[in-house]
């Protein structure tokens, strides 16, 4: 009963520790599928290394090109003819170096423009079908053109383009392809000219090229510009010498007809007077205004609180209202007084009341008073103003007569000045650009020739090796993975709990038999009292005498799911456990297949269940005593037409009732479950059954079928055991259920028990 707790104990603590080791457990999975995973590794590591090799090798060759900004040679005051932004100055020399007239070119100086068909003339008419079918057929179609003429159709005209120049486009877009033109971030002048080609040679003579055509046609352009910068400007005098003529001759005849002297003198006495009439204007308004707010603040006193009139400027000025205010402050003070000692009768408060109400009388008054004299001297300022505005607008007219002469006059020594200037900025310019015509400076040099490759730059062998093998690394891991998603097999007892919601009775180990002494589990038990395996079927032996301790289950049926789970090793060895301390028989019911009297050592022939069922033989014919144990044998005997007869029969429930009045326990091995009915017909007879389950082999919904089918017969299943389940992880890629291994060799161990042979 120790043994167990220990047992369950451990269990649940290395199911405790399950989340502490995820990354553990993903080493053992890759470790339990690495030859899959080595595998594919490789397979991807000569994929790639095929491909590679398979590739053009492509080799890269660069020019490094000086661009420098063109100087600033002006023609006129504003822009000149090679005026640029600094800022995008680079990147628009970047797109001359890409274009598709530079490459033209390149391809002609290095002789790469393909050969171009000659063009053969087209016939002038087609020859006219010959069938019947195309004459009706042409016939048709002049008709429906001749149709759609008359709705308003015409035929478009396309102009297709030649087989000539669909070649030379081809060929000018691959060679761009593979150009390449780039430059450093920042303020860096340098211009990387690149060329990527399966011939060394011509990726290194192509930005060499490439660089010469540019900085040709550079300066082919620059001179062409000053040219036509020279003829315009000779153009360009010969209109501002007239245009100068003409504003001259203009500004004199004005002087002469509006007979002025000095207009600088009328104007300055006038704008004085305006100006001294717009600020007593600007003042007279200020003040007219500051009373009509007074008034407004005054006449909304009946909408208002008087404590609000304490903030308009007549109210404060005058001190007649603020004593007053005060008075009525005082008398609204005594009349709240004499409210909390005296009734509204009292003399004291009548006579405090009429104080009060004759201090707000006087307050009335004294506003109105204000208000009048606020009214008259609202008129005054408003006349005041009217009187000044009409000294301003005058003002202000004869200002504005004196203005239109004066712009007048203005326009006209403006447009004398522009003219003349203009005229003197474009023959000096003129003179300095006839002068630099000839002295065109380069703006870009070739720095760093470009240079005939030692290697290739395309295929990177390394790089797509490394990639074959990683690719083939994550198809493996990412199969393990699918692969052990896929495994819906039990690999440790704490899933017969988890998945089939069933009590888990332990595990058995798998054990390797000596096959040349024919060694049957059952004799492993026996010779190895000590090994693992014999401690596992105890510990199963305890989990199934404890879940009956109030009611001891007597009868015990023992099946799975399918055959080759192990079934009847796991009854005949827990038949011969509990022999040791109980009288136990053990019934051969799996009729179909039988194999208890093979490993107990009798004859095939045997007599057993069949016959004490059918009463052809007696008790003591039927059960075989097993030597030095209280272990009872009864076989299968001879197999009968139909078993399910014979195990559903109403003597069958009357032998397990008389021979449960015999012996201690009965253990019963059965057919699978999922195979034939008879477990379910024998569960009904039985007090618990005993679920056995392959490690690793028998998927999880088969199981959990066959426990529906028995929990469908209301049979009480006591719990599962794991069959034929590794002792350790070695080689065998369990992952997390290495806990086994650890119980048997860390627990077992301190009491003597080996590793290798288990004694």
């Amino acid at each position: 009963m120790n043994d167990f707790r220990d047992f369950q104990n451990l269990t649940e603590t290395s199911e405790e520790e399950r989340d502490q080791i995820d990354l553990l457990e993903y080493v053992r999975l890759a470790w339990k599928h690495k030859w899959s995973i080595l595998g594919l590794a490789l397979f991807g590591t000569l994929w790639a290394m095929f491909i590679a090799s398979s590739k053009t090798p492509i080799y890269q060759s660069t020019a490094t090109l000086l661009l420098e900004e063109p100087m600033q040679g002006r023609i006129i005051n504003i822009q000149d003819v090679y005026a640029t932004d600094s800022k995008s100055y680079h990147a628009t020399q970047i797109d001359i170096l890409n274009s598709q007239s530079l490459a033209e070119k390149v391809m002609e100086r290095l002789d790469m423009t393909p050969e171009l068909p000659t063009e053969q003339t087209e016939p002038e008419s087609e020859p006219r079908p010959s069938s019947m079918i195309g004459e009706i057929r042409e016939l048709v179609v002049e008709q429906l053109k001749e149709q759609l003429q008359v709705l308003g159709w015409r035929p478009a005209e396309y102009d297709h383009p030649s087989r000539t120049e669909v070649i030379k486009l081809g060929a000018i877009n691959r060679f761009r392809g593979g150009l390449t033109v780039t430059t450093q971030q920042g303020k860096s002048k340098l211009i990387h000219i690149s060329y990527r080609s399966p011939d060394r040679h011509l990726a290194a003579r192509v930005p060499n090229a490439l660089a010469e055509v540019y900085i040709e046609s550079e300066l082919e352009a620059r001179l062409q510009m000053t040219s036509k910068a020279n003829t315009w400007l000779m153009e360009r005098l010969s209109g501002l010498r007239e245009k100068l003529r003409e504003s001259e001759t203009a500004l004199q005849d004005y002087r002469e007809k509006e007979d002025i002297v000095a207009i600088n003198g009328s104007s300055t006495l006038t704008g004085q007077r305006l100006e001294s009439a717009s600020t007593q204007l600007n003042e007279a308004e200020k003040r007219r205004n500051q009373i009509r707010m007074s008034l407004e603040q005054i006449r909304g006193f009946s909408h208002a609180s008087i404590e609000r009139l304490n903030s308009v400027p007549a109210i404060m000025e005058d001190g007649t209202f603020a004593s007053l205010r005060q008075r009525e402050g005082e008398a609204q003070q005594t009349v709240e007084a004499y409210s909390k000692r005296y009734g509204p009768k009292h003399p004291k408060m009548v006579e405090a009341e009429s104080n009060l109400e004759s201090a707000q009388e006087s307050v009335r008054a004294r506003l109105d008073l204000i208000l009048a004299g606020l009214e008259e001297e609202y008129k005054i300022a408003n006349a005041n103003v009217a009187n000044l505005r009409r000294q301003v607008n005058a003002a202000t007219d004869e200002i504005q007569q004196l203005n239109r002469k004066s712009h007048e006059l203005s326009v006209l020594e403006r447009e004398v000045e522009t003219n003349r200037q203009l005229y003197d900025r474009f023959l000096s310019r003129f003179k300095e650009t006839k002068e630099a015509s000839d002295l065109e400076k380069v703006t870009a040099r070739v720095v760093d020739p470009a240079a005939p490759s030692l290697g290739p730059i395309y295929p990177n062998k390394k790089k797509i090796t490394s990639t074959g093998t990683l690719i083939g690394l994550a198809i493996g891991l990412a199969l393990a993975f699918l692969l052990e998603l896929m495994d819906k097999t039990l690999k440790g007892p704490k899933e017969i709990e988890e998945k089939l919601r069933i009590s888990s009775l332990g595990a058995i180990p798998h054990i390797r038999l000596k096959k040349r002494r024919k060694e049957t589990p059952l004799d492993h038990a026996r010779d190895n009292p000590n090994s693992f395996f014999a401690e596992s079927i105890r510990t199963m032996r305890t989990g199934v005498l404890l879940s009956g301790l109030d009611n001891p289950k007597k009868v015990i049926l023992v099946t799975s799911s399918i055959p080759g789970e192990g079934k009847s090793t796991v009854a005949m060895n827990l038949a011969n456990s509990i022999g040791d301390m109980e009288k136990v028989l053990l019934i051969d019911a799996d009729m179909r297949r039988p194999t208890v009297a093979k490993h107990w050592g009798l004859a095939k022939e045997t007599k057993g269940l069949s016959e004490f069922v059918s009463q052809t033989a007696k008790l003591g014919e039927c059960v075989h005593a097993i030597e030095d144990s209280k272990v009872y044998v009864m076989p299968s005997g001879a197999v009968p037409p139909n078993p399910l007869e014979l195990l559903s029969s109403k003597r069958f429930a009357a032998s397990i009732t008389g021979l449960s009045n015999t012996f201690d326990y009965i253990i019963i091995d059965s057919a699978p479950t999922l195979a034939v009915s008879d477990a379910l017909v024998l569960s009904s007879h039985v007090s618990g059954v005993v679920y056995v389950i392959k490690a690793a082999s028998t998927p999880s919904p088969l199981v959990r079928d066959g426990i529906k089918r028995l929990q469908k017969a209301n049979a009480h299943i006591i719990g599962g055991v794991l069959n034929s389940m590794p002792i350790t992880t070695k080689n065998k890629g369990y992952g997390r259920y290495r806990y086994l291994g650890y119980y048997h060799k860390e627990y077992y161990g301190s009491y003597g028990y080996s590793k290798e042979t288990g004694v």
